[in-house]
């Protein structure tokens, strides 16, 4: 393997690693001096998040749904895809909520991890440093109707299992309000499709973004990535996890057997009918096998819901990286071959 293939391997896995670790390692440093250390940390953890969100989300997004012109048909595949694979973790979780009838609060958390997976931070970061910005435009297609269904559907959904939350504050509105931050990166998406529709169609196919635009991005990604898992170190608690080893073996069943699984056959079908190119495919495979999201740490602070059982699934999920990122990289990614690509291409399609 080339110097060039190791880097792009453990990129990633150092990004994230790293985030975590001196996020924990201060929150221990931190709490042996103040006991009572907690609360504050959360704060912080929240307000590195929000910055994630609002402040590196804009430009990493216009530069990455700029990269290159959207054909119909890709972006609408991309899209589906993200959405279908959102919908199959959180119908799956809530099966299973059904058959084990766990407490209110229980339910309610691992609703949230089940529905909501980190497609970008940890996703795209893979996706950028596999294939490039062009991958990461797929990834923002992909994630297309992600805000909609975290702040419209999921949170609300989350909510109905809050054991003191009035009926007024459980509506898609009030979600949004509570939250508008978070509207950032769905504008921005929806202003990148726009302005990207807008930008091939007056200068044409040739159109380029400026040199020093697209190394933004080389910078910005793995940045945003280091500290939103900096961000979720500062609230580490592995001590805990030994009491949810069951509600963590459901979620990853879920995330990463049952979604990409999902994801996979309707990527195949889409790419068979010629509305989805093989990278789509590739892309869209990584993005649906990824750990549980940041997003799904906020609904049990917010409701009171059972936090260290988020927390939980989480970690182990996201600690799964280590042995995941390897394995796409040689089963869909830049060192895949053998049965599913042969010379580059998707082999079970007969190219």
């Amino acid at each position: 393997m080339s110097n060039v293939a190791i880097g792009k391997l453990m990129l990633p896995v150092v990004v994230i690693g790293g985030g975590l670790a001196i996020g924990y390692i201060l929150r221990r440093w931190y709490l042996a001096g103040e006991p009572e250390g907690e609360p504050r940390l959360g704060h912080v953890s929240r307000v590195l998040k929000l910055i994630g969100i609002g402040v590196f989300s804009p430009p990493v997004v216009l530069i990455a749904m700029l990269s290159r012109p959207l054909s119909g048909s890709e972006v609408w595949s991309m899209a589906l895809l993200g959405a279908t694979a959102l919908l199959t973790g959180a119908v799956t979780g809530r099966a299973i909520i059904a058959l084990r009838e766990p407490p209110d609060r229980e339910a309610g958390a691992f609703l949230g991890c089940a529905a909501m997976t980190n497609i970008l931070s940890f996703g795209g970061l893979i996706c950028f440093v596999f294939w490039g910005n062009g991958a990461l435009q797929l990834t923002y297609l992909f994630k297309l109707f992600e805000q909609v269904l975290y702040f419209g559907i999921f949170y609300t959904w989350c909510s109905l299992y809050s054991p003191d939350l009035p009926p007024d504050r459980r509506g898609v509105i009030q979600s949004f309000q509570r939250n508008p931050i978070t509207l950032v990166p769905l504008a921005t998406v929806i202003g990148g499709v726009t302005a990207n529709t807008w930008l091939f169609r007056t200068y044409g196919p040739t159109f380029q973004l400026p040199e020093i635009c697209l190394g933004i991005n080389n910078v910005a990604v793995p940045l945003q990535t280091g500290l939103m898992a900096f961000a979720v170190g500062l609230t580490m608690a592995p001590a805990r996890v030994g009491g949810y080893k069951v509600e963590i073996g459901y979620i990853a069943g879920i995330k990463f057997g049952v979604m990409p699984a999902v994801t996979a056959l309707l990527a195949i079908v889409l790419h068979s009918l010629g509305l989805l190119s093989e990278s789509g495919l590739r892309v869209a495979v990584v993005l649906s096998a990824m750990p549980v999201a940041f997003n799904a740490l906020i609904p049990p602070s917010l409701y009171h819901l059972d936090e260290d059982l988020a927390n939980s699934c989480w970690m182990v999920t996201t600690a799964c990286l280590l042995i995941l990122v390897p394995v796409l990289y040689f089963v869909v990614g830049p060192g895949a071959g053998g049965y599913l690509f042969e010379n580059g291409h998707l082999a079970i399609m007969g190219r």
